[in-house]
């Protein structure tokens, strides 16, 4: 290759909560959050870009926001530790703010003649600021109490850990255009140029340290800069010529990249300095709306609806400024209503939390068993210590009857309102309820049973018996039972079948070997049998 890789241009790693994400960075760190947006490969999850003022290119750090998933584990075959740049005679001012917001430090240590300061974010992903006499001379983000002077000048440095750091190093150098610079123990400093930060990349050779986990806490990927559109395809011909395995180019609204794994497994991306995060927001407004590429658009509600809720730490205000985002409260239920994704789809999933749970807490649920069906998911109106739920209970296993059916009859109205206000089938409702939602399902289907269409029902139990059994002759339910859940015996479990049955439901039971939690293997049965029985 004729030109040279320019350096870094950002690394993404995973975080586990949102707000914690933004506080940290946006808020003791001092970033700019220049963009919120979703991973576009997952669009019910953020991915947050942090930057400079604009977001240039070797400033930028992002995030996947994956709350469900598992914490991971720092290791060979990551990279492990991402330093930012601070101008040289800023490091007492950073170590007096790490004691003014009680984070926990490393003392200063020297690291190829400069000062280092290390310390973890709220996922535990080590980082640190390295004050350096040759700062990125960018514009600096300077906000919440941070003067110019001491603000964070981009990334300094990336730390890969390889259990082996030769055939890495062949590819940064032979390949890439990094120059070997220096070694510091088992520390190998390769560098673009001349150097400096942002140019600058370290190799740790850890023959004996345990592979590492790519998860929450930990970088997703490391992102080099091309220019332009040209020079990264000529890139990408090269890198793949080599025999590694390089995605096409991809369009990430920002920046076009291309993806391969380096030889040590650490995934490296290829990524055009244009056209840059001001392609979508003015730069006064960058990182204060939620943007989506265009081919998300359409799914704008229902991406808002299901996205937690935050807040930016410099404003207060939040990214997301539809209503749909909230909870409603009109109709007589806090609720949330996600309209289907598509006319041709008639489906409306009623989503019924189990104790404690609430409006949002299902909403993964329902995408996941019909994708882009409608959803409305009410709260429960009765708090048992706190906890919402839909009816009234005296003991565990022993109901209020006289609540039940109150609740029952109030739920029932709601869903009839609901459908009558938001415009969609009353007769084509689908309830999905687990635990104390399964049970009140089920004493709609025995006091309204007109109300549903099908049900969907994970570890309910018999809430009643009415003196005379409705007639639920053409209505399908799957019940998901747990073989030793200690809340629900099998007996009850099969009275529910035979009551459900004796009214003329079409019952398909199916159990688990586990106990009253959801499992996946719940989840993936109702998803196939939803198949057969919705069209």
């Amino acid at each position: 290759m004729s030109q040279e890789i320019l350096g870094i241009h950002h690394v993404t790693a995973i975080a586990s909560d949102p707000q914690k994400n933004l506080n940290f960075y946006a808020g003791f760190l001092g970033l700019r959050l220049v963009k919120v947006t979703v991973n576009f490969d997952d669009p019910e999850t953020y991915h947050f870009y942090y930057g400079d003022e604009l977001g240039r290119p070797g400033t930028i750090m992002t995030f996947f926001v994956w709350s469900d998933a598992p914490k991971g584990r720092q290791g060979t075959g990551q990279a492990t530790i991402v330093s930012f740049a601070i101008p040289q005679a800023s490091l007492g001012y950073w170590i007096e703010r790490c004691i003014k917001y009680g984070i926990r430090y490393e003392s200063p240590e020297e690291r190829f003649g400069e000062s280092v300061l290390s310390f973890k974010d709220p996922d535990g992903l080590i980082l640190e600021l390295v004050a350096t006499a040759n700062p990125q001379a960018s514009s600096p983000w300077s906000t919440n109490g941070i003067p110019a002077e001491h603000a964070i000048r981009g990334i300094h440095t990336i730390m890969l850990c390889e259990d082996g750091y030769e055939l890495t190093a062949k590819l940064l150098t032979e390949t890439m255009g990094w120059n070997f610079q220096q070694q510091e123990g088992n520390i190998f400093r390769y560098q673009i140029g001349v150097g400096g930060s942002g140019k600058i990349v370290d190799v740790r050779c850890a023959p004996d340290f345990w592979k590492g986990a790519v998860a929450v806490g930990t970088v997703h990927h490391i992102a080099w800069r091309t220019r332009n559109d040209e020079e990264q395809e000529a890139w990408r011909s090269a890198i793949a010529k080599l025999g590694f395995n390089v995605t096409p180019i991809l369009d990430r609204q920002y920046f076009h990249s291309v993806y391969f794994q380096e030889p040590g497994g650490i995934i490296f991306e290829l990524a055009t300095d244009a056209p840059g995060f001001t392609v979508d927001e003015a730069p006064a407004e960058l990182g204060t709306h939620l943007m989506l590429p265009p081919w998300l658009e359409k799914k704008r509600q229902r991406i808002e609806a299901i996205l937690p809720s935050l807040y930016l730490p410099q404003t207060g205000t939040s990214p997301i400024r539809s209503s749909n985002h909230r909870p409603q409260t009109q109709l007589g239920f806090t609720h949330r209503f996600i309209p289907a994704a598509e006319p041709n789809i008639p489906y409306t999933l009623l989503l019924l939390h189990g104790t404690g749970g609430d409006e949002t807490d299902l909403l993964w649920l329902g995408e996941e068993l019909i994708p882009d069906a409608g959803i409305l998911s009410p709260r429960g109106q009765v708090l048992e210590n706190g906890m919402p739920r839909f009816f009234r209970r005296l003991a565990e296993g022993i109901f209020d009857l006289e609540d039940l059916k109150f609740r029952t009859h109030e739920l029932a109205n709601f869903v009839a309102t609901a459908a009558d206000s938001y415009g969609f089938e009353p007769d084509r409702v689908v309830a999905v309820g687990y635990s104390n939602g399964a049970n009140i399902a089920v004493s709609m289907l025995l006091l309204r049973p007109y109300t549903l269409s099908a049900a969907v029902l994970f570890r309910p139990m018999v809430p009643l018996e009415p003196s005379q059994l409705p007639s639920l002759t053409g209505i399908p339910i799957f019940i998901a039972a747990g073989r030793n859940d200690s809340i629900v015996s099998p007996e009850e479990t099969e009275r529910l079948v035979k009551i459900l049955q004796t009214a003329g439901a079409d019952v398909t039971l199916t159990w688990h070997p586990g106990g009253h939690a959801l499992s996946g293997e719940d989840v993936q049965a109702a998803k196939q049998w939803l198949l057969t029985v919705i069209s």
